[in-house]
Formats: C-alpha cells, structure tokens, sequence
C-alpha cells in the first residue's frame, strides 16, 4: 500500500497538483471547476467514485482557505451562512449516499438533466446580472434549492458551484458576492459528501492531497481574477460554459 502511494505521488502528484489549480481557476471564476477535474482525472485511470470523493476534498478544503479570509475580513458573515450551510452539508451526505448506489450512466443521466434545466434557467434570466453599485437589493435566501443543489454536488458535481452561483445572482446577489457566499455552500456540501466518502472507503489520499493543494493555490489566484470579470461576459460565458458541460456529460452517455 506504501509503496504504491508513494508511485502515484512520485508519477502523478505533479499532474494532479496541475488539474487542480486549473480546476480550481476556473471553478472560481465560472463554477465550473468539474469541467476539468473529472474528465482529467478519468483520463489518467482513475475510477469515478475515488475521482469524486478526491473532488470534493480538494473543492472543500479549497473552499475552506478561502471562506477563512471572508469571515476574517469580515466580506461574509458566518453566523448567516450557517443554515444554509448546514441544509448544503445534509443535501452533500444524501448525494454521496445516493451516488454510491447508482452506476455511472445513471449518474450521468441526473447530471444531464440537471445542467439542460440550469441551462434554460441561465438563458432566460442572465440579462439581469446585479453589478457591484447595484448591490444592496438582495432577496431572501430560502433553505430548498440550495438542498437539492448539495445533494447534487455530494453525488456528482460538475456545475454545482456555477449553480449556487446562478442561485445567488437570482438573489440579486452581485457576481462578486455570489462567488463569496458560493465558496461557503461548495465547503457545506462537499465536506459533507467526502465524510460519507470517507467512511465508505472508496478515498485514495495520493489523488486526494495533490489535487486540494493544487485547488488550494487555484482558488486564491481565481479570486484575485474576479474583481476583473465584467458582467457582459458572464452574460455571454455562463450559457455557454453550461452548454460545454452538457455536451461532455452526453458524451459521457455513449
């Protein structure tokens, strides 16, 4: 077993590391982070259960590093986040328990189906995106789609974070905002997911380890982008980032 870690490490923990901060870049910026960690990481054989759970590890401990800034900062308060990360956390467990007990193909379904409906929901409201001046009219939060999206993002994953983010920016959330709170709601929901992962025992710590510190540096230099993301490009990019994931998960299909 020793020795085996120790040739992932050695063969793949430079690759891994990689994956992840790319991964994590584009997770930041675009909640699509799952658009290049999964397929990457079945590409070097790895099967998709531990792929998963290394996932949300590395998602959560990232998203760990940098909530602590927020709450440090005082950019987000914790004490209002806590129940809706406590309905993420508990939608994170019932993914990953559902997911362990679903074959590939189904899952891909699901996740097919789900990113076709975020996808229309995108296009008919991405018009409306709140700019940081227009911040101040949020709307109230409610406890049920941030559940459901948890209990994706538990069992799969790929745009989850681009969900809550668009959950967010629905909420008249600005874009900024809305990556903050999301960081929160990816932290719930895969540390949840990835303690059921755990005790399963389907986690391989020489994937897992590489890949959160890569998503680690990734998260903290995406952050340093998003000041810098206007709102037309989101307008323009988020349809199309949903369409590219649902043309992978079809793909996937056959």
């Amino acid at each position: 077993m020793e020795s085996l870690l120790l040739e992932w490490l050695s063969l793949h923990g430079l690759l891994l590391f990689c994956i992840g901060v790319v991964a994590a870049i584009i997770g930041i910026l675009f909640g699509a982070a799952g658009f290049v960690l999964l397929p990457a990481m079945l590409l070097a054989g790895i099967p998709i259960h531990a792929t998963i759970a290394a996932n949300k590890f590395a998602t959560g401990i990232s998203s760990l590093s940098t909530i602590i800034g927020f709450v440090l900062r005082k950019k987000v308060s914790l004490k209002k986040m806590l129940p809706l990360m406590s309905v993420t956390c508990i939608g994170g467990i019932s993914g990953a328990f559902l997911t362990t007990r679903l074959a590939e193909q189904t899952m891909n379904i699901v996740a097919c189906i789900v990113l076709i409906f975020m996808f229309f929901l995108v296009l008919k409201g991405n018009k409306h995106l709140v700019t940081e001046n227009d911040e101040g009219n949020e709307q109230k939060t409610s406890m049920i789609s941030p559940f459901f999206i948890g209990i994706y993002d538990g069992g799969f994953g790929p745009g989850s974070a681009l969900m809550n983010i668009t959950y967010f920016l629905k909420r008249k959330y600005s874009y900024m905002k809305a990556v903050q709170l999301t960081r929160f709601m990816m932290f719930a929901s895969c540390m949840g997911a990835f303690t059921f992962y755990y005790f399963y025992g389907i986690v391989n710590w020489g994937i897992a380890l590489p890949v959160a510190i890569g998503s680690i540096v990734g998260s903290h230099i995406g952050l340093k982008i998003v000041p810098y993301v206007k709102g037309k490009w989101l307008q323009m990019l988020l349809p199309i980032i949903f369409f590219i994931l649902i043309v992978q998960v079809v793909w996937d299909l056959f």
